[in-house]
């Protein structure tokens, strides 16, 4: 019997293997380093674009947000791995068309897709069309690479909600930080050292 998650898996990777074009565009799209670097490059952007003193320091707790948040991500992601170290589409089904180096690491969840969506929703809190932008990458990867035989949906939809979390308690925590930083420069100012 087979199930839903390699059913999809197995409709989106039968669109590999047919033109070079497309097979070549999927590889590029799906290397392990652009949307991962554009979408940190504009978290970074979000530390020097503020236009005034109160919108560059919402950039700049965006920006420390996004970092919090990658550091959740990037935990997550280990200990789930190492819980269930699931195979690749490439490992346990047949006939599967590769259009990419074989990982070797668990394909649950979706490393790249997490971290990108995190970085996104991120966005999406300070600047709605920058937070479109990154997660509709985030997306692109992902399909990508179900249809480069590398990730089932599944792996996909488990990175988009560990990328969502980590946002989420990436901002508890960097909330947490701005407000003992504001509790330290009040202190600092009372006693005349700010």
């Amino acid at each position: 019997m087979t199930s839903i998650d390699e059913k999809v898996f197995g409709w989106l990777n039968e669109l590999a293997g047919r033109s070079e074009v497309f097979d070549g565009f999927i590889r590029f799209v799906i290397g392990d380093y652009l949307i991962p670097f554009l979408a940190t490059l504009t978290v970074a952007w979000m530390w020097f674009a503020g236009r005034g003193r109160e919108e560059t320091r919402r950039f700049q707790h965006a920006a420390f947000h996004g970092l919090v948040a990658v550091g959740v991500c990037q935990l997550a992601v280990a200990v789930i791995n190492i819980a269930t170290g699931r195979p690749r589409p490439f490992e346990q089904l047949p006939d599967v068309t590769v259009l990419f180096y074989e990982p070797i690491n668990s394909s649950f969840p979706a490393h790249p897709v997490a971290t990108v969506v995190a970085l996104g929703v991120v966005l999406w809190t300070v600047r709605r069309d920058l937070g479109r932008l990154v997660l509709a990458l985030g997306l692109t990867l992902g399909m990508g690479r179900i249809i480069a035989g590398l990730w089932f949906p599944t792996d996909v939809l488990g990175g988009i909600v560990i990328g969502v979390l980590s946002a989420r308690v990436g901002g508890m925590v960097s909330a947490r930080l701005a407000r003992a930083e504001s509790f330290v420069r009040r202190k600092a100012a009372g006693m005349g050292l700010g």
